[in-house]
């Protein structure tokens, strides 16, 4: 099949596994990454010199992170090798990178919005059931879902309300994957030309809000209005402004009003001062003291702080990560691929920032993405969920896509010279 037609079913795919779980987008982004492999190799990837240096970026991190258990292991930082679940997540490390880079043939924008769209709006339904009603279904075995959160009572028992976790059954992958479509959603409802669909943008903006509230997510919940108040600040003027700060406002005494969230909201500042967060953080800053250079290598951060659980009491659950996406890094990967993470994010917000000056909505959208990601970052590690890297990756490779009202990215690409061509696509031009 056709370039262009192959990457509209690995973005379709990929959308797909926005609302439908992890599996889903980590076979897309591996089609993706293999799909621009074969465009670089056949010369067909004319990115922008921004774009190139974000790529290059990110493949020089990816590579740093294969290698990294290997020298941890040479030094003496770590005693065996990640767990394969772990280690594999080095894929999605290129993900941004391979979405930008196939997307040279073309976004199908309008189905991914539909898709999208509907996925979540079904997604949120499912969680509002959830957040009411103790789940009464047991889902097949093959799947492999936990239910366990899903039936966590956050209320009392004469008003039970439990932790909603959509098609993903669990509480973070739901409300950490609204935050990275919040991004795109606030950008179209600020930009979009047509009334009715900014109206449209508007409706998904308070949905995408509901899921971090039925998930008893505290950081999530206030990332999105954290978001939604930049999006007002800087991209909303007059009276959309004050009917978006009104909702909020309603949205914030909702919060207050509701037992179970006053109680949540109560005990986070205790967890992150002396609580099992600063545990975790504390234990993470141990393995950077201890290996500052190259860490205890990717995927490693488990063992090696369960190594220290008779001096520091971590847990096994805790253990997972520094419970901040910084300080993971750098026990994990070391100063270099702190530096090396630090430089492929640079290199992100620039592009993105060229094109959100030169009018691009998907550009703008990631860019609230982005600061969505970087606030949840400050309290959790979020590539430690495949599918939430995914989903903000997806958002982020997408706004440094070309986006025009007209679809030009419909014109194929010159394998020759790597400029776009005016004819149809060529039968054979496969991926």
């Amino acid at each position: 099949m056709g370039v262009r037609r192959a990457v509209t079913f690995i973005f379709a795919l990929w959308a797909l596994g926005l609302v439908l779980g992890e599996l889903v987008q980590q076979v897309a982004a591996g089609a993706a990454v293999l799909c621009a492999c074969v465009l670089a190799f056949r010369q067909q990837l004319p990115l922008a010199s921004d774009v190139k240096a974000y790529v290059r970026a990110s493949m020089a991190l990816t590579a740093w992170q294969l290698i990294s258990p290997a020298i941890a292991l040479l030094t003496g930082a770590a005693d065996r090798w990640p767990r394969g679940a772990r280690y594999g997540q080095v894929l999605d490390t290129m993900a941004g990178a391979a979405v930008a880079s196939v997307g040279v043939a073309g976004v199908p924008w309008l189905l991914l919005g539909a898709l999208i769209l509907g996925g979540w709006v079904l997604s949120v339904g499912l969680g509002l059931f959830q957040h009411l009603v103790r789940w009464p279904w047991e889902p097949p075995s093959l799947l492999k879902l936990n239910l366990a959160r899903l039936h966590e009572n956050f209320g009392t028992e004469e008003h039970p309300r439990y932790a909603a976790g959509g098609f993903f059954f669990h509480r973070l992958r739901f409300s950490h994957g609204a935050i990275a479509i919040l991004g795109p959603a606030l950008a179209v409802m600020a930009k979009g030309r047509l009334v009715w669909l900014r109206w449209l943008a508007t409706a998904s903006v308070c949905a995408l809000l509901i899921a971090p509230y039925t998930a008893f997510a505290r950081a999530a919940l206030l990332t999105g209005l954290t978001v939604c108040a930049v999006s007002l600040a800087l991209l909303v003027r007059g009276t959309p402004r004050k009917v978006g700060l009104a909702l909020a406002a309603v949205l914030v005494c909702v919060v207050m009003a509701t037992p179970a969230w006053r109680a949540r909201l109560g005990k986070a500042v205790e967890n992150l001062w002396g609580g099992e967060r600063a545990l975790a953080m504390s234990v993470g800053w141990r393995l950077v003291k201890e290996h500052p250079l190259v860490g205890v290598g990717f995927g490693n951060h488990k063992p090696a702080a369960l190594a220290t659980q008779a001096e520091t009491g971590i847990t096994d659950l805790l253990s997972t990560d520094s419970h901040n996406l910084w300080l993971t890094i750098w026990a994990e990967t070391g100063l270099v691929g702190l530096v090396l993470w630090a430089a492929v994010h640079a290199l992100l917000v620039r592009a993105l920032i060229h094109r959100h000056q030169a009018g691009s909505v998907a550009a703008t959208g990631a860019l609230l993405s982005f600061v969505g990601f970087h606030v949840l970052a400050l309290v959790h590690y979020l590539p430690f969920h495949s599918s939430v890297h995914l989903s903000f990756s997806f958002v982020w490779g997408l706004g440094l896509c070309e986006w025009e009202s007209r679809e030009r990215n419909a014109q194929p690409l010159d394998a020759s010279n790597g400029r776009v061509q005016d004819e149809g696509m060529r039968p054979d031009d496969g991926c």
